[in-house]
């Protein structure tokens, strides 16, 4: 079994606000969010971390990526608000720039389904344009 550097679990929950979407919730250790997945990837929504610098988003990250690897997936980050956010990603995390807006960027595991995701858009991201299912 898969374990993470603070060996804490990966808890889900569906939604209870149908307004909000179909994502799921997720929670590991202090951490929060909305997550969801399409053929091709897995997405997060939103992440908060209630307890800032106790690394559980490094739990966060490794449950995501090590699912995205184990499922032929890449993952994506979403509606990033946060520009500080988002220039921790890229740099800390190796994740790229989804488009021009820097709202949107991805983790790379399976470099064909990226470039579909570029060329076709998917249920989540349609030719550059954010477009929720």
């Amino acid at each position: 079994m898969f374990k993470t550097t603070h060996n804490l679990q990966f808890e889900i929950a569906d939604n209870p606000n149908p307004f909000l979407g179909a994502h799921k919730l997720f929670r590991v250790g202090t951490c929060e969010g909305q997550w969801g997945s399409t053929s091709d990837s897995y997405y997060i929504l939103t992440v908060i971390n209630s307890v800032k610098g106790n690394g559980h988003l490094d739990d966060v990250f490794e449950w995501f990526e090590n699912s995205a690897k184990r499922d032929n997936k890449n993952l994506l980050v979403l509606e990033i608000i946060n520009k500080d956010f988002y220039t921790h990603l890229l740099q800390k995390r190796g994740f790229i720039p989804l488009d021009e807006g820097g709202n949107n960027c991805i983790k790379v595991f399976y470099r064909k389904q990226y470039n579909k995701l570029l060329r076709d858009g998917n249920e989540i991201i349609k030719k550059g344009t954010l477009t929720c299912v």
